[in-house]
């Protein structure tokens, strides 16, 4: 078995990059996080998140091991020769090419287990039970990489597991129920050079750029420091909402039948709800702040990936929340006003207006013919459509949705968007804060309520 030797980018001959004195020891690290990384022959398995020395510091070089292979969640990559590898601020993998990764374990299996490099938005060759199942986009090894490119691998669910209404689904995480048929996700990302010590992991989309950003130059002056309340959840449960890669390129209701059970959740109801814990937990004084603020700054990178490439998660009834508050976040701790300011590419912005009387209102701008009274039509025009606006712009859209599955998920991010400087300007879409203060004041039939008793308590002592 071959030893895994720890050596400096310095020492690795012609791949010298930000040579100084080193920031951190590079391993696994001993940050919070279940199930964390491992390198080499034996895949030797660490403790999780980025933790102490995870990410090798800040600044200066980054610390590599030679390794032919390299697990994490579960999910081996497996190369031809050892190669460099190391771990970005987050504590995925780099490894540093050109490389051929020979196979990926657990094996791929016909429309299961499946591997895409730079998945395009769209479309998705994980699993075929899954939205936009494309074998075309899946990859075959060997598998000969250089440049910088992103290997996101999938393991599949076995057969469902639980009933999500009434539609066969898998167990989340957390113990909840979701479609999607994919239970892990995980990315490895080849680069042309050792990056210096601390650096985020580019985003994993395709068909865009793949900015290097530094954990140095995170702006966490911007952070309050706000004591806990009594109904914060726990620092283990929040990290676990964000410790592996939301892989979220589908970019429409298909997501809820596509996505890794085991990283994140399917439905947008949710996911706005956890970005909004999330978004708010970071905002307080407790010893996993900095890990999670890392976490939601490279969910809000990978995010800003997508968009920069194209793509948008447009307003649809519950689906599309929770997308724009981690890349507004992560352009405001980064410094990078044009990823701070994405534009309205998320549902937030596209059921929220100002009506004719002045009020920020619910829904989205659909035909008229979909609604009546304050409920849609359906029939002939679309059948089954429940987030339509008032076509007289006077009151919010039919109930449905408006109550179950979006209003509430917004609380939190709006809340997390005024306690950041600059933010709620970067956002750049005011009838979203006022609709949201609106709900809040019982102003909306049916409002007041949020996605768990942390975000109200928040909401009731910060809110302004």
């Amino acid at each position: 078995m071959r030893s895994i030797t720890v050596v400096s980018a310095c020492a690795l001959a012609g791949l010298l990059f930000a040579c100084g004195d080193s920031g951190g020891s590079g391993g696994a690290g001993t940050g919070a996080g279940a199930g964390g990384p491992g390198v080499g022959p034996s895949s030797t398995t660490g403790s999780g998140g980025p933790g102490s020395g995870g990410y090798g510091g800040e600044g200066g070089a980054q610390m590599t091991m030679l390794a032919d292979s390299v697990t994490q969640f579960g999910i081996t990559w497996t190369f031809d020769a050892a190669y460099p590898v190391g771990q970005f601020a987050n504590g995925d993998y780099f490894v540093v090419g050109p490389v051929t990764i020979t196979g990926v374990s657990p094996e791929p299996t016909s429309d299961r287990n499946g591997t895409v490099v730079d998945p395009p938005t769209g479309s998705q060759g994980y699993d075929d039970r899954g939205g936009d199942y494309d074998a075309s986009v899946r990859a075959s090894f060997p598998l000969s990489l250089s440049g910088i490119a992103s290997v996101v691998s999938s393991i599949s669910h076995g057969d469902s597991d639980c009933m999500d209404g009434n539609n066969p689904a898998f167990t989340t995480y957390d113990g909840g129920c979701q479609r999607g048929p994919i239970h892990t996700q995980a990315v490895l990302t080849v680069l042309a050079q050792v990056p210096q010590a601390g650096t985020f992991r580019p985003p994993y989309i395709g068909g865009g750029q793949k900015p290097l950003y530094a954990l140095a130059d995170v702006d966490w002056s911007l952070l309050p420091s706000l004591p806990a309340p009594p109904s914060a959840p726990s620092e283990d449960s929040v990290l676990r909402h964000v410790e592996r890669p939301w892989i979220d390129h589908l970019l429409n209701w298909t997501l809820q039948h596509g996505c890794a059970t085991h990283n994140m959740y399917c439905y947008g109801r949710e996911i706005g709800d956890i970005v909004s814990e999330v978004g708010l937990y970071v905002m307080l004084d407790t010893p996993a702040r900095e890990t999670l603020a890392i976490r939601l700054i490279q969910l809000g990178i990978d995010n800003g990936g997508i968009v920069a490439g194209g793509g948008s998660w447009p307003a649809d009834g519950g689906h599309m929340n929770g997308r724009k508050w981690p890349i507004v976040f992560a352009g405001m701790m980064l410094g990078d006003a044009a990823l701070a300011s994405p534009g309205p590419v998320s549902g937030e912005d596209g059921q929220t207006y100002f009506g004719a009387n002045g009020d920020a209102l619910w829904g989205v701008d659909c035909d008229s013919c979909f609604f009546e009274n304050g409920c849609d039509l359906g029939g002939a025009c679309n059948s089954g459509r429940q987030d339509c606006r008032d076509p007289a712009l006077l009151v919010d859209g039919c109930e449905g949705y408006r109550n179950c599955c979006t209003s509430h998920t917004w609380v939190g991010q709006a809340l997390a968007a005024r306690l950041v400087p600059g933010a709620v300007q970067a956002w750049g879409h005011d009838p979203f804060f006022a609709y949201v203060d609106r709900w809040m004041s019982g102003a909306v039939d049916g409002g007041g309520g949020t996605g768990s008793a942390f975000v109200g308590e928040m909401w009731d002592l910060h809110a302004p």
